[in-house]
């Protein structure tokens, strides 16, 4: 699904009406269909605490640390506070949906991640102030905080009660999955005609995605974790947040500093649609 939508995308991307929005709107039904498979009642925050602890290493320490090398290394200024935006924002929302589908820990997926876009409110600003010397403006994290993690919390419990959801949740997931990369791909399209500077951060976009991910992958294996573990522990240290990334760093920067975002996203894609091969089958 992942390999299809990147092609149609790219081959279709120009004759797509409103990309951005159809892109929201299937990662919004996504991550609603799999919230329907888990219970929320019941938690207690303090068993979360753990895996929160590893979510947040993961992405707000290793990851994020690696990216803010790759800014410290990059002498232009707009793609130097790129990447800083990057660094900034938490796990991409995709990460709930991919721990069902690989069966991870989707339970402690939805909490980590709803207290990392939390700590998100704070971190976002903080880090692009002290980094690229600018603050993200704390409304738009707002409204995408509710609208990536709030709505489809909601959404998912009332579908929850429908039988009917639980025979249509794969399907509907991998759908969503086809519909969100073909709008993504087609909506960015045109950043790669220079070719030249997407080659230049496609080594680096290569390392945050492929070499990190396997790197953990590999680790948790070598320490015999579960599957689950060795699932949510990839996803989180190798996916970030893309289309927040985009949008911040347009609104709050210059245009091209959402080209790192746009060349990663590109690499995070092929990145997902080998996942499979790693964490499901006989791989790491």
């Amino acid at each position: 699904m992942v390999v299809s939508g990147l092609l149609v995308g790219l081959s279709v991307g120009n004759f797509l009406p409103s990309p951005t929005v159809i892109a929201t709107v299937a990662l919004i039904t996504a991550l609603t269909l799999a919230l329907t498979e888990i219970r929320l009642t019941g938690i207690s925050l303090r068993g979360e605490i753990r895996p929160f602890a590893v979510a947040f290493v993961w992405n707000y320490v290793v990851l994020s640390g690696l990216v803010l090398t790759f800014a410290f290394l990059t002498p232009d200024p707009d793609l130097r506070a790129g990447w800083v935006v990057m660094a900034a924002v938490p796990s991409a929302i995709a990460v709930v949906p991919l721990a069902s589908i690989l069966r991870g820990q989707v339970r402690s997926s939805v909490v980590s991640s709803a207290i990392l876009y939390a700590l998100s409110l704070g971190l976002v600003p903080a880090i692009t102030l002290a980094f690229a010397g600018r603050a993200v403006p704390l409304p738009t994290l707002a409204v995408q905080t509710f609208l990536q993690i709030g709505l489809p919390l909601l959404a998912s419990r009332v579908l929850a009660r429908a039988p009917a959801v639980q025979q249509i949740r794969n399907v509907g997931v991998n759908l969503s999955f086809f519909v969100l990369v073909t709008a993504i791909a087609g909506a960015n399209g045109a950043a790669f005609a220079d070719l030249g500077l997407v080659l230049s951060l496609s080594g680096a976009a290569v390392l945050r995605t492929f070499g990190i991910g396997l790197g953990i992958a590999a680790l948790a294996t070598l320490t015999h974790r579960r599957h689950d573990q060795r699932v949510t522990w990839t996803l989180f240290g190798s996916f970030k947040n893309l289309g927040l990334t985009a949008l911040l760093a347009l609104s709050v920067f210059d245009t091209r500093a959402a080209i790192p975002a746009i060349v990663c996203l590109l690499f995070e894609i092929l990145w997902l649609a080998s996942l499979p091969l790693w964490l499901k089958g006989k791989g790491l």
